[in-house]
C-alpha cells in the first residue's frame, strides 16, 4: 500500500468553516483509502486537541511533518493555495522527494 498524506486548508475564521474544511478533507481521504492508499489525514489532530486541550499550532505541525517524511505521496486539496501551512507542507514534500499531486 502506498502511504498518502492529505494536505489542505484547515484553519478558518470560525469553527463552522474549520469543521467544513475537515469534512471536505475527510471525504477526500476516504476516497483515497477506497482507492487503496493508506491515508494520514491531519484534520484528525483536532481530536487530540479536544482531548488534551494544550496543543499549540507548532505541536501539530511538527507531528505532521514526520508523517510527510514517511509518505509516498502528498495529495493537496483544492482551494488550498492561500493556506500558509499547506504551502509549507508542499515545499517540505518537494524538498524530501515526496510526490505531490493536486486533487
Amino acid at each position: 500500500m502506498k502511504r498518502a498524506y492529505v494536505a489542505g486548508k484547515l484553519n478558518a475564521d470560525d469553527a463552522t468553516a474549520y469543521l467544513r474544511n475537515c469534512s471536505t478533507m475527510m471525504l477526500a481521504a476516504e476516497k483515497l483509502r477506497l482507492e487503496g492508499y493508506a491515508v494520514f489525514n491531519p484534520c484528525l489532530d483536532m481530536l487530540m486537541g479536544l482531548k488534551f486541550g494544550n496543543y499549540h499550532y507548532e505541536d501539530y505541525a511538527l507531528n505532521n511533518i514526520e508523517w510527510i517524511k514517511g509518505a509516498d505521496i502528498l495529495f493537496v486539496m483544492p482551494d488550498s493555495e492561500d493556506s500558509i501551512g499547506t504551502q509549507k507542507e508542499i515545499a517540505f514534500a518537494e524538498e524530501h522527494n515526496v510526490e505531490v499531486r493536486y486533487l
